[in-house]
């Protein structure tokens, strides 16, 4: 087992390693010591090796979430191996063939998605850094909801396009290590990741993001530039190492320039207070003060907002009138207010479902959150409203079909767990209701 686990570690040196033994996982050598202290969990200790006792500790595979997220929130990175085959498989090898295990997963930082380890009112960016000539280019992902942005700027703007994001990672080549740890702020500042310079290749990032939205070419994307295409290839390249060759739903990438925002460096957004209270945290911070969201992709897009003054005066004022307008309609805007509450937080649960860690309760958040934008699109659609929101109303209709086959197929208010079963409505498969009238009138039918 040890030369097993030892193997798997060797593919995750910078990670610690959650291995899979039945219901929990196990940590062992440094891992364990790293983990006990930092989860404050009993270490203990299993075999020799090299004439020493073994550290060990583990968690339950039920409660794992809750320890990644403490190990997480301490800047560790988590490398899951799985058991890739059952016991019985093993068997059927032959001798005591161990049970083969493979890492399945890399939890970072930076490539969150599980509710419990993100928080509902800020983004979570993953930004990726390369230099090619003169030029300084960025993509950014935040992979719990498929945003997707690229930019090309000068090196003296770096600094404030990063902050703006707010990373939890940063990835770049060797070479740019040294100048982001010195520009990283002292307190807080993102996880820098160095990754092989290779990754961030040009024309590897244009065949990457052309094979991930099925195009021939980006074209119809935007004029992105060889920078840009070299930085979505480094982030691409560790999305794929971190998910084991699944990558998650990212949307079409958005161009960006460094001049449809104030640039806004760290020290003077700790100066400021916008998004964080001097003494860390949301509390205290403009931010705080002013959000009277009723929604996690509200929260969020506030935040982006004030983190991204605009400077364009069309932009600002069309921005305005719709903010008018609703500043006007109390009655409008409280209903609007309603509706909005009652909408899922559909991005994230999209994002999980796409990265195949998706639940039951996902699928049926993605029912009601398309429903709702349905409804919000017909009233809306109704009146007279300013020409920001015309633009973004077709955007909340044309899902008909996926709403009608996720209202017949899950029952009204499905699980978390798609393992305790009892999620597909009565009526959507005739071979389902008969095996569960056959598993529920067992008895009966034996008699």
């Amino acid at each position: 087992m040890m030369t097993q686990y030892r193997a798997l570690k060797a593919e995750a040196p910078d990670c610690l390693l959650f291995y899979r033994m039945g219901d929990f996982f196990e940590l062992f050598f440094d891992d364990a010591k790293s983990a006990a202290a930092c989860l404050d969990i009993a270490l203990t200790a299993r075999g020799e090796h090299d004439g020493a006792r073994v550290p060990m500790c583990g968690v339950p595979v039920h409660a794992a979430d809750a320890y990644l997220a403490k190990l997480i929130r301490g800047g560790f990175r988590v490398a899951i191996a799985e058991q890739i085959e059952s016991p019985a498989a093993a068997k059927a090898r032959g001798g005591k063939t161990l049970v083969q295990r493979a890492i399945v997963r890399v939890v970072t930082a930076g490539t969150l998605t599980e509710d419990v380890l993100l928080d509902a009112s800020a983004s979570n960016w993953l930004v990726a850094v390369v230099a090619v000539g003169d030029a300084v280019a960025l993509a950014a992902a935040d992979v719990s909801t498929g945003a997707f942005e690229l930019c090309e700027m000068l090196s003296a703007q770096l600094e404030a396009e990063i902050a703006r994001y707010s990373p939890s990672e940063v990835l770049c080549a060797p070479a740019e290590a040294g100048a982001l740890a010195a520009r990283a702020p002292a307190s807080a500042g993102p996880q820098i990741v160095q990754r092989e310079q290779r990754d961030f290749d040009s024309a590897k990032g244009e065949a990457k993001l052309k094979a991930l939205h099925d195009v021939a070419t980006l074209d119809g994307f935007g004029a992105f530039t060889r920078a840009e295409l070299a930085a979505a290839g480094g982030l691409l390249a560790y999305l794929d190492h971190a998910g084991k060759g699944t990558l998650p739903f990212l949307a079409p990438p958005v161009r960006r320039t460094a001049t449809e925002h104030m640039a806004i460096d760290a020290a003077t957004r700790e100066s400021l207070e916008l998004t964080q209270a001097a003494g860390g945290g949301r509390k205290g911070s403009l931010l705080d003060t002013i959000d009277r969201t009723v929604t996690g992709a509200g929260a969020r897009m506030l935040a982006s907002d004030l983190s991204a003054p605009l400077t364009d005066r069309a932009m600002i004022d069309a921005r305005l009138d719709l903010v008018a307008h609703w500043a006007e309609d109390g009655i409008g805007r409280e209903e609007l207010r309603a509706t909005l509450r009652a909408i899922p937080d559909v991005a994230r649960s999209l994002a999980r479902l796409s990265a195949g860690r998706g639940s039951p309760r996902d699928l049926g958040s993605l029912r009601e959150g398309l429903a709702r934008a349905w409804e919000l699109r017909e009233r809306l659609g109704r009146e007279d409203v300013p020409r920001l929101l015309t633009t973004l109303l077709p955007a909340l209709a044309g899902y008909g079909s996926l709403i009608d086959k996720l209202t017949r197929a899950l029952v009204a208010e499905p699980p978390i767990d798609a393992a305790t079963g009892s999620y597909i409505a009565a009526g959507y498969d005739a071979a389902l209701d008969d095996l569960r009238d056959a598993g529920g009138m067992g008895r009966r039918q034996i008699a």
